[in-house]
């Protein structure tokens, strides 16, 4: 099939582009380097060349998701069978920092590509969504039909798009699969969410600030979630379904810091919870495995020393 990943050099797209290599797929990506008000140059370009290595064959278009004329022309010459929604703003901070632009990222972009999906028959959008859609958990492992109620402009435009992706549904037919992953982290990310953010705090002050200690998050290895999207992409039992997409089994930031601090050492300096972000744990996602059998494989007593391996190999740590 022709695939076509907007935002394919992003943190899960990379890992996606090179599953759908393997197994023989056309991939097309669109990706113009967004770095979204936070990425710096020594960090940014080393990690992406990284990613390029490591992907595997594509096609690349420079075009932003946002020109609907430009848009336009890459679907007409890419042809897409299965379009993958991944070009998004990586957390909630950023968004609260940029709003104007995240307005235009998160709902004209996905506007925009939802429509030229109809346009040129494409058979299923699958759009990476996000545990903030549900704001505070209401109960401990919440599954996909649990109360969406987001507290943050990010959680709520995640949601948006995911009742977009209906609509498009209802009125042209177009098939969608979405997906609802948490805590991300691993291998080639930026230095923007918490275990990245804390193996640097241990690398440079060698102090790690953990908000929210006894605080429960869902951590996910960025390749298992990468296979639930290639899963819900391309399996038939997946269309027009949301799915959680996470590791399953809620661990607290004080577990994943003392991780870290077994391998730089340390001190953890445990701070109360910011307010800013929703109470969160243990994600249900047997309904993906159900119906697709994707498994998650990693936990964080493995994902984390390899990342902070990784981290600890690369020769712009020393300009931190």
């Amino acid at each position: 099939m022709n695939i076509l990943i907007l935002g394919g050099h992003g943190f899960i797209g990379h890992h996606l582009s090179k599953l759908f290599d393997q197994q023989g797929h056309s991939v097309t990506v669109v990706d113009i380097h967004h770095r979204y008000g936070e990425y710096q140059d020594w960090e940014y370009n080393p990690v992406m060349l990284q990613r390029l290595e490591y992907m595997g064959n594509h096609a690349l278009f420079s075009s932003d998701v946002c020109n609907a004329v430009d848009m336009d022309q890459v679907f007409a010459q890419s042809q897409p069978h299965i379009v993958i929604d991944l070009a998004t703003y990586p957390n909630a901070k950023m968004v609260k920092k940029n709003v104007v632009d995240a307005t235009t990222n998160m709902i004209a972009a996905t506007a925009i590509a939802l429509d030229l999906c109809v346009k040129y028959q494409v058979q299923r959008f699958v759009l990476a969504s996000s545990s903030m859609v549900y704001g505070d958990f209401g109960s401990q492992s919440p599954n996909e039909t649990a109360e969406c109620n987001p507290l943050t402009l990010y959680g709520s435009y995640k949601l948006q798009c995911e009742r977009m992706c209906k609509i498009w549904h209802k009125e042209h037919g177009l098939e969608y699969s979405i997906l609802r992953p948490s805590a991300l982290y691993g291998t080639r990310d930026m230095v923007v969410r918490v275990i990245s953010k804390m193996t640097v705090d241990a690398l440079t002050t060698g102090t790690i600030n953990v908000n929210g200690a006894t605080n429960r998050l869902d951590f996910s290895w960025v390749e298992d979630v990468a296979s639930a999207f290639y899963h819900a992409a391309t399996e038939s039992n997946c269309a027009n379904s949301i799915f959680n997409c996470t590791r399953g089994r809620g661990r607290t930031i004080l577990e994943a810091a003392e991780i870290i601090q077994n391998i730089i050492p340390s001190t953890i300096n445990a701070l109360p919870h910011d307010n800013f972000y929703p109470n969160r744990d243990t994600l249900n996602s047997q309904l993906l495995q159900q119906v697709s059998g994707w498994r998650p494989a990693v936990d964080i007593e493995t994902g984390i020393p390899d990342y902070v391996r990784w981290l600890m190999a690369q020769e712009f740590v020393s300009k931190f």
